[in-house]
């Protein structure tokens, strides 16, 4: 019996950490049916779009555009950025770690379509934070 008692504040944090793990779980599958699909895409903008994953589900992204805060991207959201046409550099970020910089062109009456996210959805995402900051996010073209 001393046994089990000596294990009781172990339990306890086990099955707080399996009932959050399976409530995030859920919310994010009734997420993802969520959802509704923006098919606007309008003129010289780019369209970032961002997936429903477990990491950071419930923070959003900075999005960068020439240094310069354009705005924020929830997950599974679909955001317009309006730009001038030309060359111009673009990133998402989060706390300490960000994407790489994309340079792109954007040429008069055109959309570009982009996708953002994380690649690390496991319990790798923990360590690649501190070990790859600077390309733990990503934003790629559709």
């Amino acid at each position: 019996m001393e046994i089990i008692e000596n294990y009781i504040p172990l339990i306890i944090v086990v099955i707080i950490w399996l009932g959050s793990a399976t409530y995030f779980g859920r919310k994010v599958e009734r997420h993802k049916k969520s959802i509704k699909i923006d098919n606007s895409r309008p003129v010289n903008s780019i369209t970032l779009i961002r997936g429903v994953e477990p990491t950071n589900y419930i923070r959003s992204y900075a999005v960068v555009i020439d240094d310069k805060l354009h705005g924020v991207i929830k997950s599974g959201e679909t955001r317009h950025f309006e730009i001038s046409p030309g060359a111009h550099k673009i990133h998402i970020k989060i706390d300490w770690c960000r994407s790489e910089i994309n340079t792109l062109t954007l040429n008069e009456g055109q959309n570009i379509e982009m996708i953002c996210g994380t690649d690390y959805n496991t319990w790798q995402c923990f360590i690649m934070s501190f070990i790859k900051p600077n390309s733990f996010l990503y934003v790629r073209a559709a």
